[in-house]
């Protein structure tokens, strides 16, 4: 079909909902925020072994059975990502309601001191950001350059006039048929040899994302002797998760006329439900010293979700009727490949601690946790046979060696520490450093033979960086009340692909430069609190 390049405004765009199961949701689910009470945040989130802190649940359960007093308290505080893009009017800085929480302490005997059960809701995730590039230079690289990758299958060029055919690529690619933005070349016979693409001179981006995922723990701890400490916890979770693209090509046009835009806009919903289970331990091995190391296990989140999607396109060419008529001098296409559903079952979780106090006035704690990202898993609850395995549950074998090839195993540094200036008034500093969870050279990569390939509606991938965390905190002392502020700062920067085109001899070298972004954001907390 020829194609007529027409020099108009885009066209209005529908918004609804988009997304699919791949490695960077994997990473996204296996990740979690430095979140809880302001005490928690304010040390690093380094209190496994000092205990006596709601928020410990989540990490180590054994420090509930630290508590000698019950507890009630409930954070709140605002997030802030310094250099945001302020796409759909979500505002750059909102408010958060961080923790809520309670312990109830059961003073036992002489041998067993207490027995102690809490429940705490956190913030598991905040998945407030917005990423922004604009006018950024191609070199000719266009978006169209993928979906004509993707329209050659099994050593051959697909006919996406054809609806069997058309069930062999991805909703993108058929909507970039759909609007010409990759054109047939046929041979004498009326055989497609090629798809022509088209040529673009820059491209905007602009992602936000936001919702989050609650954590809700269910705690029972005890203290045998003031010398070992143990507690299990269950966790449930709730997935809430939104994003928005906004992408824009300016096109070249062949004929040397002004370049115009093709235009797409995806929109994505996330939602499920989740949990695990959490055992750890507390052991203070010299009676008369305040020493102690702790030790726990998370089993994986076991994620069941379902996404809904929806694509537009908007390209400048023309759409031409049977007779060869012009219809419309802007081509358009929507499409909603339907609900997917599908399970995540992130890595299993080590963590190792150690603290002390000295005297009544200074407390220490540091932390390791280790999980192993490239060991996420994406399952199926039936249809998919190739991924049928003895668990009764279909692994996605194609996403596992994925994860393997580009997840890394996370490691988590922690430091914290508290000192009283007087029995009213304590100052806290923390210190938290996170690997990167991905290598620098990680893809989103379609051509996986997995149901993954046949919702995919957008091309784009971030790779993180490492995460360096910072926080300070502030706790007085009312009586039975308390009030603990903390303030948390973040460093991490990440590279942005809104398309992958492989280099010359190889699948995995991008030949569009990454663009680097600074992700770095801060929050404050403020908890209130009451002991009984």
């Amino acid at each position: 079909m020829k194609r007529t390049l027409f020099f108009l405004g885009a066209a209005l765009m529908t918004l609804s909902p988009a997304m699919a199961q791949d490695i960077y949701k994997m990473e996204t689910l296996s990740s979690e925020d430095l979140n809880g009470t302001a005490r928690f945040v304010g040390m690093g989130g380094s209190m496994g072994s000092l205990g006596a802190d709601i928020s410990t649940m989540g990490t180590n359960p054994a420090g509930i059975a630290l508590f000698r007093r019950s507890d009630v308290s409930m954070t709140g505080g605002f997030h802030t990502q310094a250099n945001a893009v302020d796409f759909m009017s979500l505002g750059k800085t909102r408010a958060s309601f961080d923790q809520i929480g309670f312990v109830y302490a059961c003073p036992i005997d002489d041998d067993v001191k207490f027995i102690n059960f809490g429940f705490n809701y956190h913030k598991r995730r905040n998945f407030k950001q917005y990423l922004g590039l604009d006018n950024i230079a191609t070199g000719g690289l266009s978006q169209s350059w993928q979906m004509m990758d993707l329209a050659y299958v099994n050593d051959g060029w697909l006919d996406l006039s054809n609806n069997d055919d058309r069930d062999y690529t991805t909703p993108l690619t058929l909507k970039g048929y759909d609007t010409q933005l990759i054109a047939p070349v046929y041979d004498a016979q009326g055989r497609i040899t090629d798809y022509e693409p088209s040529n673009a001179q820059s491209y905007n981006y602009h992602r936000a994302q936001w919702g989050g995922i609650q954590q809700y723990d269910f705690n029972m701890s005890i203290n045998w002797n003031d010398q070992i400490y143990g507690g299990l916890t269950i966790g449930a979770y709730n997935v809430n998760m939104h994003s928005a693209l906004g992408y824009t090509e300016a096109l070249i046009d062949p004929a040397g006329g002004a370049p115009q835009n093709y235009n797409m806009y995806q929109e994505e919903q996330l939602s499920g439900a989740g949990f695990d289970v959490k055992l750890g331990f507390i052991f203070r091995p010299i009676e008369d010293s305040p020493f102690r190391f702790g030790v726990a296990i998370h089993t994986p989140i076991f994620f069941d979700l379902h996404s809904d999607q929806y694509l537009h396109l908007d390209s400048p060419y023309a759409q031409f009727d049977n007779n060869g008529n012009i219809i419309s001098q802007r081509s358009t296409s929507s499409i909603d490949p339907g609900r997917n559903e599908y399970k995540i079952h992130t890595p299993w979780r080590f963590n190792l601690s150690m603290g002390t106090t000295i005297g009544r006035s200074f407390a220490i704690n540091a932390e390791y946790e280790y999980a192993d990202f490239s060991a996420a898993q994406v399952r199926y609850g039936g249809g998919y046979d190739y991924w049928y395995d003895d668990w009764g549950s279909e692994k996605d074998q194609a996403l596992s060696r994925e994860a393997k090839r580009w997840l890394k195993p996370v490691s988590t540094i922690k430091v914290g520490a508290e000192l009283k200036l007087c029995p009213e008034l304590s100052l806290r500093a923390g210190y938290n450093y996170v690997t990167a969870p991905m290598k620098t050279d990680a893809y989103l990569n379609h051509f996986t033979a997995s149901p993954e390939y046949y919702y995919s509606c957008n091309t784009d991938y971030v790779n993180l960086s490492d995460i360096n965390r910072f926080s300070l905190g502030l706790g007085l002392r009312l009586g039975k009340f308390y009030v603990d502020a903390a303030y948390l700062y973040q460093q991490q920067t990440a590279t942005v692909y809104p398309f992958h085109l492989p280099a010359a001899g190889t699948n995995d070298i991008n030949r569009l430069k990454g663009q680097d972004i600074d992700l770095k954001q801060s929050r404050g907390l403020l908890t209130i609190g009451y002991k009984f």
